[in-house]
């Protein structure tokens, strides 16, 4: 069994928002009350990252690479603006 590259963009999507909620929350040390405020947010935008591919009618690997990069790049900006 292949999983189409909607499939994986979804994956790599919930994986770096899981990895968002854990990384502000243990390592920055985000309040709660903020965390919980802001992720709403951040669930609309990394469930956008898996509607959006699915919008063309072929989602060639090319283009799946460029999914994955933009979600990894939004992952590291969100944790950069904590960060600061």
């Amino acid at each position: 069994m292949k999983l189409s590259n909607q499939t994986k963009i979804s994956i790599v999507a919930a994986a770096c928002l899981l990895l968002l909620a854990i990384s502000l929350k243990n390592i920055l040390n985000v309040p709660a009350e903020t965390l919980s405020r802001d992720i709403i947010l951040y669930i609309f935008i990394y469930s956008l990252f898996g509607v959006l591919p699915s919008v063309k009618e072929e989602l060639k690997s090319d283009n799946a690479k460029y999914w994955y990069l933009a979600i990894i790049i939004t992952t590291l900006a969100i944790i950069g603006v904590y960060a600061l």
